[in-house]
């Protein structure tokens, strides 16, 4: 395999990873989350940890391997136009781990603790914590899904016009 065929992989995996990613995280806020809110604390918070987890299998694998792929890019392509895109869409993909840790985090934690502890859920149950972490953690992903499809938007641009 020569320079450009890795480069022309580094493009595809930088690009595709980030939008798929943008699509996935859209999918968890729209369709997973909101049938949540109407299940008892100790349902939701549990169904909430396993998507998590199961998601991070994913989510986290696709985001370096995206953000890395984009950051090669910045390094190794001549024209400066085209390392400013490269880089631009890998910081917005870096901002996205950036976002979970120091934002979503949190509320995370919270929701997996209360999964993991009965008097934590009744307590939850009791007071609707868990539907407003819940809720929290939706629109914060909206967020993240959006820096996603930025990374990935502004990667196709680049793929497009350069």
């Amino acid at each position: 395999m020569d320079a450009s065929h890795f480069i022309l992989l580094a493009k595809f995996a930088a690009t595709s990873l980030a939008l798929v990613t943008a699509g996935y995280g859209i999918n968890s806020s729209q369709n997973t989350l909101p049938r949540l809110y109407s299940e008892p604390a100790r349902l939701s918070t549990s169904l909430f940890t396993h998507t998590f987890h199961a998601g991070a299998k994913f989510v986290l694998p696709a985001s370096v391997t995206s953000m890395l792929a984009s950051s090669y890019l910045a390094w190794a392509l001549p024209e400066q136009r085209e390392k400013a895109l490269w880089a631009m869409s890998a910081g917005f993909v870096l901002s996205t781990l950036g976002w979970t840790r120091l934002v979503m985090y949190p509320g995370i934690m919270r929701l997996i603790a209360i999964s993991e502890d009965s008097k934590l859920y009744e307590k939850a149950e009791g007071s609707r914590e868990h539907i407003k972490l819940l809720k929290a953690w939706e629109t914060q992903n909206y967020v993240r899904a959006g820096l996603f499809f930025a990374g990935g938007a502004v990667a196709l641009w680049s793929g497009l016009t350069t």
